[in-house]
């Protein structure tokens, strides 16, 4: 990781809150009516006091019609960032012992000598 600072990406709480406030029909309490979860569920969601589970990926997607996908690519990308920032000197200490190769790649390398 370089030296320079990159804005942390969005959280999925502060999508959630401007999405609910950019449809005011849609409350806590209504969205958590139709996802079958608390309010409290819905307000640390919100408060980013809770972190998107796949099952609340599940959730969030049939009740707001959209992804589970787009929900828990929102919580790694935070998640990620946070903890390169939170690694940043130990990661840099850390060696390669093999040689890179494209993802897809390494999942082909291993399901063949797996199969």
């Amino acid at each position: 990781m370089s030296g320079k600072t990159t804005n942390p990406p969005p959280t999925p709480g502060e999508i959630l809150r401007e999405l609910l406030e950019g449809e005011p029909q849609i409350t806590q309490d209504r969205l958590a009516s139709a996802m079958g979860v608390t309010r409290y569920s819905i307000n640390q969601l919100v408060n980013d006091h809770r972190n998107i589970t796949p099952e609340m990926a599940l959730r969030l997607a049939k009740a707001l019609s959209t992804t589970p996908d787009f929900w828990l690519n929102l919580q790694l990308a935070v998640d990620l960032h946070r903890s390169r920032r939170k690694l940043a000197a130990e990661l840099a200490s850390v060696r390669r012992v093999r040689t890179a190769m494209p993802d897809h790649e390494l999942f082909d390398d291993m399901t063949a000598s797996t199969g």
